[in-house]
This record gives structure tokens, sequence and C-alpha cells, in this order.
């Protein structure tokens, strides 16, 4: 066992220059298979060349991953790093404008990806995981920045949508769209998936969620001999013939790879395509869970609420309105008094069950068994976490 500083104590500090070569390398390399010095060279016609510029962005990203202005402190502190990178002294304004024109020219860079990947690289797109996502701005809104439905839980700011696609087998991103913060995912679905249309092949699979669901998307890809394989909404007729008479005899187990999970499926077969039902335990356990977690925080506020009724004040904003030619009631959907707290809120919970809890469909125009159907949808998470990568 090592009981003193082999190191010497007479070591003094100097001016040395270090950088992490090896990390710098691995994305000099990658560029190199990919053929993207050329044509990010191209797009940048005098100064600095732009392939040296990204080089140096996406190896800071992959160490230190701060601000751009200090990655321009980090890339021009260290001459050799410089002259590794075949650049000269500059300032951080190069950097941003270099950022500039990668995303005026990102839908060009995107289709040289997808060309060299898909004849050199051998990643075949055949299974793609699509998804959309949000993100907010603490500024005013512009054509691009604009108020919507917010993901991220801040209707109050200005946003932008964005949209990511992945290639299953790979896992790979393969596609990246930038909309205005108020389009929703049945229009952005088309330019995502326009975007990558030139990777694709005849019979490739799109994974994608509800949102972007609709007649039109799935129309757009049998039309173009494309399969797709999403969730939709339970209609009144999966009620009524099937959820209504769900009994874990009657469906198949689906088995997950988590021994501790329950899944029941049921294929319904029509000529076009297949619904695909699945019922989770543990996802009904969870839903109730969660919404009686909620109703307990209504019973208080209802109680609050009644108090504030009671001594004649008037309510908080959010149960009234401001419309002159209106006027707000408030009304018990059952009586609080005369039962405990844990019965008023058992009463509501019942009151809220839909019959629906649990359960989730898929639907797809290829042939997939009810294991693989929900094996790749599933993984769609993985494409949800590029956004927060």
């Amino acid at each position: 066992m090592q009981t003193t500083l082999k190191t010497p104590d007479h070591i003094k500090p100097n001016q040395n220059k270090a950088f992490p070569i090896g990390t710098i390398q691995t994305v000099k390399h990658i560029f190199n298979e990919l053929h993207l010095p050329p044509p990010l060279d191209s797009l940048k016609h005098c100064g600095h060349q732009l392939s040296g510029l990204v080089t140096g962005l996406v190896s800071y990203k992959m160490t230190e991953n701060l601000s751009v202005s200090r990655c321009h402190q980090w890339m021009t502190h260290n001459p050799l790093l410089l002259e590794y990178l075949q650049l000269y002294s500059f300032e951080d304004d190069a950097l941003y404008r270099g950022l500039g024109i990668l995303g005026e020219n990102r839908h060009q860079i995107l289709g040289h990806l997808l060309r060299v990947l898909k004849h050199e690289q051998g990643v075949g797109l055949d299974i793609v995981l699509l998804d959309w996502t949000s993100s907010h701005f603490e500024a005013k809104p512009t054509d691009l920045i604009k108020y919507g439905y917010s993901r991220d839980h801040r209707p109050d700011r200005p946003q932008i949508t964005i949209g990511l696609a992945q290639d299953y087998h790979s896992q790979l991103p393969v596609g990246l769209t930038i909309q205005p913060g108020n389009i929703n995912d049945q229009q952005h679905f088309k330019i995502t998936y326009e975007q990558i249309k030139p990777g694709l092949r005849t019979g490739s699979v799109l994974v994608f969620d509800a949102g972007a669901t609709g007649i039109p998307n799935l129309d757009l890809l049998v039309s173009e001999k494309m399969k797709y394989l999403c969730r939709m909404k339970l209609n009144q007729s999966d009620i009524t013939h099937h959820l209504d008479t769900f009994s874990k005899e009657e469906w198949t187990p689906v088995v997950t790879g988590n021994t501790d999970e329950q899944v029941y499926g049921k294929q319904l077969v029509f000529p076009s395509k297949t619904k695909y039902l699945y019922f989770s335990q543990n996802l009904h356990d969870d839903t109730l869970v969660n919404r009686r977690n909620h109703l307990e925080q209504e019973y208080d506020e209802a109680l609050s609420l009644w108090k504030i009724i009671q001594e004649k004040k008037r309510p908080r904003q959010k149960y009234r309105n401001s419309n002159h030619f209106l006027q707000t009631h408030l009304s018990y959907t059952f009586p609080l008094t005369g039962v405990t707290r844990e019965e008023a809120i058992d009463r509501a919970l019942q009151l809220s069950i839909t019959g629906k809890e649990g359960f989730f469909a898929l639907v797809s125009n290829k042939d997939f068994s009810l294991h693989e159907a929900l094996q790749y949808y599933r993984e769609k998470d993985s494409v949800e976490k590029l956004s927060t990568a």
C-alpha cells in the first residue's frame, strides 16, 4: 500500500498549454468519415475555415460544454490548438457567424449526412423514431418564436417547436426541424418527414406519438409506400366492444422484459391496418395513484374555498370570470359535510374513473406481433431524450 507521495516536491508550475487531443482527433476522424469538411468549407468563402471552427465547437461540447464565449477562450488561448485546427486567432463573433451559417444551411448539411450514412455507413433507416417538443425563450415573440402549446409547462413564454428523428438500429439522429412555436405536431410531422424522406427506403417504418397521428399524415405515408406505427386515441367503439369486456384470461399476455410488469394485448385486424389494444397493470395503478394525489390537493383547495365563501369574501380570480355579462356560480359535486376526508376523496376517485385507465392503443399498416409493436413504440423514448441531451 502506497503511503508516501511519489511525485517530486520540487515540481513547479509552468506556462505549458494542454488540450484533449483524443477528443479532438475523434471528432476530426468522424468528420472525415462523413466527408463533412468540404461541404462545410464551401459554405464560407473567406476568413476562417468553417470545418475548423465546427470541429472546435463540437470538441468543446464533448468536454467542458459551457458557453460559446467560453469555447472561444478555450480555442484561442492555446496556439497549438489553433494550429491543430488550421486556424489563427479570431474573435468570438466568428463562432457565432459559423453557427449562423450552420443554421441557415442545416437542410443541406443534414441531406449530405443522410446520403453518406445511407450509402457508405449502412444506416438503412428501416425504422425511424420521431418526436416533437418545444423550448421556450425569455424574449419577445418574433416570426419564429411564438406562443403555443408548451410541453415544458411555460405557456406564458413564447417558444419554438423542434422535430427530431432517430434511426432505430444505429441510434443515430438523422433529422432536426425547427418551426414556429404555434405549429402543432400534425403540421410539423410533414416538415420532419420531408427532411428525412431522401434517406428512407420503400417500406421504412416511422414510429411516432398520437399528437402527429391523423388521417392526412397516415394517407401520405401509405401513398408513398411507407409504413407507420403510432399511438392513437381510444374511441368509443374500443371502450364499448373491448375495454368494457376486458378479461386477462381472454387477452394475450405480452412479454416486455420486465418481470414486474403485467401487460395484456389484443389485435384487431382490418383490411389496411392493424390496431393493437394494450392493458398495463402498472399504468393502471400509477394513473389512479397520481389521480388520488391530485384529488387530495383539490379537496384541500375546496375546503379553503368553502371557508372563503362562508366568510362572504370574493374567491380567487381563477374561480371567477371578468366578463360583465356572465356570473360565476360555484356548487359542490357532492356534499362535503358529513363525510371524512378519506371518504370524500374515495368517492371523487370513483366518480372520475372512465374505464380507460391502464389502456392504450397503437395502429400500424405493417404486420407486427403484439410484442414487436409495443417494443418498437417504447423505443421512442430514446429520441425524446435527444431533446434534453
